[in-house]
């Protein structure tokens, strides 16, 4: 399931008296390494209130909160990117941590309810999409969500059985320097049939935006390739980018995509 789907489900969790613990954290390289001391002071400021207050119930409720927020963030100290959105209640049952590749300013809030608008703002800007860069004999799609590559998936034509074949990942370096140079009649044969060939491969770019919960499609490619996939997919694509991007970075391909 997409973010869209844990937004939904999110914005559904409520308790009574507060018992929601927001963790926005901004661990980027900027922050050098002053992340973990905004972690401690902002959570101990929440334990400090709740003392304060005499509520015993939600101080000890907030007490595991923390340590498995603590212990989240010791696990993954290698793996930190830009930023961590973890959202966690006892009550419900809850622990949601979130990975992402863009800035959040940092802050932590124990409310009733889980605190939502500035991941659901990221989430407008950058919705679950599937991005397809089209080539004459070779298909890459993006499964992106929050302007992060999740996952690759690529398809390159097989000349004997004039079948896509799937790969995980991006295609080899060597199928793409290989079909650059091709311009014999195997070339020809695709250009011919390329309606064919791309309509069946938009059959499977359709199920898999089912399977991974995409909210849209971004088609990337030379101006008639892009158009001939675009044509031949049932789910009109939020936009075609007429731009050669199959020798580019994941983070340019997400720029082109979104903006």
């Amino acid at each position: 399931m997409g973010l869209a789907s844990d937004l939904k489900r999110l914005r559904d969790v409520e308790c009574k008296d507060k018992c929601v613990l927001s963790v926005y954290l901004n661990t980027g390289p900027n922050q050098q390494g002053d992340w973990n001391i905004h972690l401690k002071n902002g959570l101990k400021r929440i334990g400090e209130y709740l003392e304060a207050s005499g509520d015993a119930t939600q101080l000890k409720s907030f007490k595991k909160l923390r340590k498995q927020v603590e212990d989240e963030l010791g696990k993954h100290r290698n793996d930190l990117t830009r930023s961590l959105v973890i959202f966690a209640s006892e009550e419900n049952n809850l622990f949601e941590s979130y990975y992402l590749q863009h800035d959040v300013e940092t802050a932590f809030h124990w409310e009733t309810k889980p605190v939502l608008e500035p991941l659901e703002a990221l989430h407008t800007k950058y919705p679950s999409t599937g991005v397809i860069l089209t080539n004459l004999d070779h298909v890459t799609v993006l499964d992106t969500s929050l302007g992060h590559v999740d996952a690759a998936f690529s398809f390159a034509f097989d000349p004997e059985t004039e079948e896509w074949v799937r790969f995980e990942g991006t295609a080899s370096g060597d199928r793409m320097a290989s079909s650059s140079s091709q311009v014999d009649k195997f070339d020809r044969r695709l250009a011919e049939n390329l309606n064919r060939f791309y309509r069946d491969l938009a059959q499977t770019v359709e199920q898999m935006k089912g399977a991974h919960d995409w909210e849209g499609l971004v088609v990337i490619g030379e101006a008639e390739l892009a158009n001939s996939f675009r044509d031949e997919l049932r789910t009109k694509p939020e936009r075609v980018v007429h731009k050669n991007l199959s020798k580019s970075s994941e983070s340019h391909i997400v720029e082109a995509a979104f903006h």
